[in-house]
């Protein structure tokens, strides 16, 4: 009698524990086989600036443009708001007049930000 006989966990967990392994094992031969067989020699192509304009491989206390954060922040912002408005706009018809006005007062709320952010020029790159 073996141990998976007496133990109904060992049982349902034996499956896991092989996935488990089997996942350790080809992510151990992926990344060895990506190693040894990978070329280094970088053309001066991939040495070039990255979109963001920065050069790769300069000090790493260079100064950091703000820009770069704020824009970010602004898109994730619009950007959560469309994920509010989608479901919203996909149920109104099933919306009492609170759910209604609420988005209504949401979008307000980010219209007068979106306003200030123009006002501001945070958009601007001069």
């Amino acid at each position: 009698m073996t141990i998976f006989e007496y133990s109904i966990v060992a049982k349902d967990y034996l499956a896991l524990l092989i996935m488990l392994v089997i996942a350790v094992l080809l992510t151990v031969v992926i990344l060895v086989f990506s190693y040894l067989l990978v070329r280094q020699n970088p053309d001066s192509e991939k040495l070039t600036a990255y979109e963001c304009g920065f050069e790769p491989y300069e000090d790493s206390r260079h100064i950091f443009d703000v820009r770069f954060c704020v824009i970010a922040i602004l898109f994730v912002i619009f950007d959560i708001e469309m994920l509010f408005l989608i479901p919203w706009c996909v149920s109104l018809s099933k919306l009492t007049l609170l759910g209604f006005w609420s988005m209504i007062d949401f979008l307000f709320e980010l219209g007068i930000g979106f306003f200030y952010v123009w006002y501001v020029n945070a958009l601007d790159w001069e």
